[in-house]
């Protein structure tokens, strides 16, 4: 037996699924304004980590301002998606009618449509962020290939044939049998599930993951297994963990010059901020510890 077979996911919360939905969708919603300060301004405005080849020098995150620590993180965040479109054959395989499941504020959603021509549908469940999506595609001047869906993962419409899925640390979330049940019926044969997310790898290895983002990792064993059971099969598992790590320095090294910097911030931003860069480091010693991966997954329906 593999350790992955020893481990199991993170416990349910005692919510029933409508509830959870909401919940998350309303947590993201409460954030955009945050999220839109730290990864913005846009239009495309990434909600994930980045990734830092280790060939590269880093940034001196410690004496940046925190401008040029929010121009490295768009950077490195944009240059995780080009990572993951190398690794998924991005121009073959991304390149027609593609469901990007959590799409967040729109910048993966945009990506693929700016870099390689997809015709994007964009689904969230926080309702907030359907018009701001579709404002910076018509930025983009991708409006006709970014559409909005706010709706369920697990429900999601069954209208059409769609080329491939993708998910940016957004799949924590869903219920995964039913997910991938719901995929196999709106893929056509032979497309893909392109996953990039954080893994256990052992008991209690994404704890504060899971509790500051209100998200419940799983073993890659736990997704080839849903997956399998719905008919698809894992044809590519690459870890990015160490060349993602740098990420956290620099969320934490943006967050305390934010804080050493602006002297208008309210008692209400300042513990908010305070609590990100707890966590932030909480995030990167998590990361270091090796009680997680961090990884990229395509799965091909059979």
């Amino acid at each position: 037996m593999s350790n992955l077979d020893e481990l199991s996911s993170s416990p349910q919360a005692a919510l029933e699924p409508q509830d959870e939905v909401r919940i998350v969708g309303q947590y993201y919603d409460d954030k955009t304004a945050r999220l839109v300060r730290k990864y913005g301004p846009g239009p495309r405005i990434h909600y994930h980590v980045g990734y830092y080849p280790s060939s590269e020098s880093p940034l001196n995150a410690h004496d940046a301002t925190p401008d040029a620590i929010r121009r490295s993180i768009r950077l490195h965040q944009e240059g995780l998606l080009r990572y993951a479109a190398k690794i998924w054959g991005a121009e073959h395989r991304l390149s027609g009618r593609v469901l990007d499941v959590g799409c967040g504020l729109g910048g993966g959603s945009l990506f693929w449509a700016q870099e390689y021509g997809a015709d994007v549908t964009a689904v969230t469940n926080a309702p907030e962020h359907a018009p701001i999506v579709d404002g910076f595609a018509r930025e983009c001047g991708v409006g006709g290939n970014v559409r909005t869906l706010v709706c369920d993962a697990m429900h999601l419409p069954l209208d059409g044939s769609y080329d491939a899925a993708v998910a940016i640390e957004s799949s924590g979330y869903f219920n995964r049998p039913l997910w991938f049940e719901r995929l196999a019926r709106v893929l056509r044969p032979g497309g893909s599930v392109c996953i990039e997310e954080v893994f256990l790898t052992r008991p209690h290895g994404a704890d504060v993951w899971a509790e500051y983002f209100y998200t419940k990792p799983a073993t890659v064993l736990d997704y080839a297994e849903a997956a399998q059971s719905a008919g698809f099969e894992l044809v590519d598992d690459v870890d990015a963990t160490s060349e993602t790590l740098p990420f956290w320095e620099e969320s934490a090294a943006w967050t305390k010059a934010v804080l050493d910097s602006d002297s208008g911030l309210s008692a209400v931003d300042r513990r908010q901020l305070r609590i990100s860069l707890m966590a932030n480091q909480a995030l990167g010693a998590e990361w270091q510890s090796g009680g997680l991966r961090l990884g990229f997954l395509r799965f091909e329906l059979k």
